[in-house]
């Protein structure tokens, strides 16, 4: 499935600031981003916004979930 980002904010209750910073920072990026700059979302970038989520929850500071989330490791099932 495929979200705007209207549609991941409303879902997960994440603003769309929020999103955007979280593509700037590296931390989620958009599965497409159009030329006109709109932004897509597929079902692999919501289960990572659900282990941000659970993490920023946790008190993890943005920069160590980065580096949570990129381990080799880590477990993105």
């Amino acid at each position: 499935m495929e979200y705007t980002i209207q549609e991941l904010s409303r879902l997960s209750g994440v603003t769309t600031r929020a999103l955007r910073w979280y593509d700037e920072i590296g931390l989620l990026k958009p599965a497409e981003v159009t030329p006109a700059g709109y932004r897509f979302y597929d079902d692999r970038a919501m289960a990572a916004l659900q282990q941000i989520l659970f993490y920023r929850e946790l008190g993890v500071p943005l920069e160590q979930i980065g580096r949570i989330l990129s381990a080799p490791d880590h477990d993105r099932a």
